[in-house]
Order: structure tokens, then sequence, then C-alpha cells
């Protein structure tokens, strides 16, 4: 498979009907599909969480080197 064709990726999952529900309301209230939210959602946190990792990773070696 190759990782740059975009949407090529399948997922499935179960969550409980209060939180789709919830979703589905945001998805309506920004008039866009529930898929376009959750993958926009998604994307969001995996680019919060890579830069996190990055700024841990900074952390150490700032660490390490002042030792």
């Amino acid at each position: 498979m190759n990782r740059d064709a975009p949407f090529t990726a399948k997922i499935a999952f179960r969550l409980p009907q209060s939180l789709h529900d919830r979703l589905i309301l945001w998805a309506a209230q920004e008039d866009r599909p529930l898929a376009n939210l959750i993958y926009t959602l998604v994307k969001q946190a995996a680019t919060e969480h890579d830069r996190e990792m990055r700024e841990a990773e900074l952390h150490k070696e700032t660490i390490h080197e002042s030792l």
C-alpha cells in the first residue's frame, strides 16, 4: 500500500451512542459529514501528539547537554 496515497486506510470502531449523538450534532452545526469531522479531529490529535513528542525529545536533549 502506498502510505502517501490519500484516504486508502480504513478503520472501524465503536463508541457510546451519546458520543455519537454529540458528534452528529457538531458535524451538523458545521455543515459537514460526520466522517470529515472525525477525520479532522483525529488528524489534529495526531499532529498535536507529534508536536508534544518533538518537544519532549528536545527537552531530553537539553537536559542531557546541560549535564
